[in-house]
């Protein structure tokens, strides 16, 4: 609801002035995706349920069955089904189509957690009661919103950067396909943080911190190595890439850069993410949380320089700046004592 009441705002401060082709298509669009969004915080909680017991190939499974019913709605309600008379519904469709997808993973975790005896229904009426057993939780997870907010606005302030730099929306796709690049490949590496998340607190419990700081240093190997490798596999597909996502040549050819300033990075981000698991694990929520912020503050910084924020690769510069200031903060926490 809250998302709904600012709407207009929100699009506003990410580029689309109200009464613009750009912000009516995106309001519609957000106020579809909207009515997901409480299944969407469910399922990160099942997640996290699931991750707690050291069970990843549940939550797999089900997120593999909302990809495919996501793709197989996007089929139907995007280009219409007339064999039904679903008429074709554009971006409509697309957001309703990951709405309805979201909202069955929904059911799919809440069934399955049911089934296995890890929920109970009824807390949900006394949690007042428990508010001083939940205080771990709530102050972890005001950190991970702190943390997830600093994200967000420099990805929002990155988008409406770019949305600026020009009127016939070259420079807005070619960031779209350089940015769809590097959460795939950030999901890839991210396989190690999952681990580290579960990993690390149960070598702290098992060996305690020497344990605990072998497996870690072990899962610094493999995430720098992972890095490497989805850099490398970038760099040769640099050319072919881009025609993944569109067949326009011209935006093709100004997304390439931005694919290799992403493999160029990968490496470093295979060891942040890994860092962010480990310290995940450790429940240092707090520190995560300052470490982005700092990072982030001084990110939009240095994006108001002329230089940087007046061209798509000075935008794509501010990106690594931001993870290279990421990197920072978490090595010191990591080789400190």
């Amino acid at each position: 609801l809250t998302l709904l009441a600012v709407e207009p705002l929100a699009l506003q401060y990410a580029g689309a002035d109200p009464g613009t082709q750009l912000a009516d298509v995106a309001q519609s669009y957000l106020s579809i995706r909207a009515v997901a969004l409480p299944a969407s915080l469910v399922n990160t909680v099942a997640i996290g349920a699931f991750r707690g017991q050291l069970d990843t190939t549940t939550p797999l499974r089900i997120v593999l069955l909302q990809t495919v019913a996501n793709v197989m709605l996007d089929a139907i309600l995007v280009f219409g089904f007339d064999v039904v008379g679903i008429p074709a519904l554009g971006v409509q469709g697309a957001a309703l189509a990951t709405s309805l997808s979201i909202w069955l993973a929904c059911g799919a975790f809440c069934a399955i957690l049911t089934r296995q005896g890890k929920v109970a229904w009824q807390a949900a009426l006394t949690w007042p009661s428990a508010l001083s057993a939940m205080q771990p939780l709530i102050v972890g997870g005001s950190s991970q919103l702190l943390r997830t907010l600093s994200l967000q606005t420099v990805l929002l302030q990155f988008t409406r950067t770019v949305v600026g730099l020009d009127v016939g929306g070259l420079a807005v796709a070619a960031h779209q396909v350089g940015i769809r690049t590097w959460f795939f490949a950030l999901f890839a590496l991210d396989s190690i943080a999952v681990a580290a998340q579960g990993l690390i607190p149960t070598a702290m419990a098992g060996g305690g911190s020497a344990s605990a700081r072998e497996v870690a240093n072990r899962l610094m190997f493999w995430g720098g190595a992972g890095g490497c490798l989805t850099g490398a596999l970038l760099t040769v597909g640099a050319d072919s890439i881009p025609a993944i996502f569109t067949d326009s040549a011209e935006v093709q050819i100004t997304a390439r850069p931005l694919i290799m300033i992403i493999a160029v990075l990968q490496p470093l981000a295979g060891l942040v993410f890994t860092w962010d698991g480990i310290f995940q694990g450790l429940e240092d929520y707090s520190y995560l949380a300052v470490a982005m912020a700092i990072s982030a503050v001084l990110t939009i910084a240095a994006l108001q320089v002329d230089a940087l924020h007046s061209s798509l690769e000075g935008v794509w510069l501010c990106f690594s700046l931001f993870l290279v200031l990421r990197a920072a903060g978490l090595a010191w926490r990591f080789w400190t004592p």
